[in-house]
């Protein structure tokens, strides 16, 4: 702002934002108020943007068109799904070069594309004959997926039980719609986890290593990107245990009494009503302590 001659210049407090996608920027097909008007801000201020979401059913370019449907413009190299989080960590853990046919998709297309996409070329449970597998899976990779059916959840088990690396994308309890809430993907983990009595590791929201992927992808300190998300368990709390700033909106599961009841260590570092009142926040005007 300016004032007789003179100009006052306010440094920016982030070079990003990761943004969720449900409950702050949609609720399935249907826009979230305000919330494309304050994207379109964000990167006409000069802020990067990555959307990252949990939910693993869908590949980027699916994602980005959903974006445009509700008015915002992205790219896939913008977007981060748990499946791309679960590939990176499969590939963390058992190294680029696993045999085709090793790892065993549950899920959405989302699920085996983002193998596909680290070069891990994996088999679906429609593809499984009656003997089982030629030979057994080192990896499982579970993430949600509408049309999932309970015999996918058959041979996850399976390979399960028959030791392979079990990787949940995420375990949302879950998972908004038009007509409210219906069972996510933590529900169908815990049915595979209540059948074999194992324990997944779980790679996306709220755990550290996505947000990790999050800023080597957006290349930028932690101090420096601004997450933002409607969720205090997953959202929320992925960003606080990756020393990421979160700020809660308030347009989807969770309230600012649900905040504000917690410990103040697990609180959001700032609450808004959507995205657009945070422009303030990230400008640099509207300072917030971390």
């Amino acid at each position: 702002m300016s004032g007789h001659g003179s100009q006052v210049v306010t440094e920016r407090a982030f070079d990003a934002l990761i943004i969720d996608l449900d409950g702050v920027v949609y609720t399935g097909a249907l826009p979230i108020e305000g919330a494309a008007e304050g994207i379109n801000t964000a990167r006409e201020d000069g802020l990067r943007i990555l959307f990252m979401t949990n939910n693993a059913a869908k590949m980027p370019a699916d994602v980005v068109s959903h974006l445009e449907s509700v008015g915002v413009a992205a790219s896939p190299d913008e977007v981060l799904t748990s499946s791309q989080v679960a590939a990176a960590y499969v590939v963390s853990e058992l190294g680029d070069d696993i045999e085709a046919g090793r790892v065993l998709a549950v899920g959405g297309p989302g699920v085996s594309y983002a193998l596909n996409e680290v070069g891990i070329s994996p088999m679906l449970p429609s593809q499984i004959g009656s003997d089982g597998p030629s030979q057994p899976f080192v990896a499982i990779v579970q993430g949600y997926g509408p049309q999932l059916r309970v015999t996918d959840l058959h041979e996850a088990g399976l390979a399960v039980n028959a030791g392979a690396l079990w990787v949940a994308t995420n375990t949302d309890a879950t998972l908004p719609t038009p007509r409210g809430m219906v069972p996510g993907n933590g529900a169908l983990v815990a049915a595979v986890a209540h059948g074999t009595g194992a324990t997944p590791v779980v790679v996306g929201k709220p755990q550290p290593f996505a947000y990790e992927m999050a800023l080597k992808r957006l290349g930028l300190p932690a101090e420096r990107v601004l997450a933002i998300g409607d969720r205090l368990d997953t959202d929320i709390d992925g960003a606080i245990a990756a020393n990421v700033p979160a700020a809660l909106v308030l347009t989807g599961v969770n309230t600012a009494a649900d905040a504000h009841a917690r410990p103040s260590q697990d609180q959001p570092t700032l609450i808004a009503a959507g995205i657009p009142e945070l422009r303030a926040t990230w400008l640099g005007e509207d300072p917030v302590s971390g």
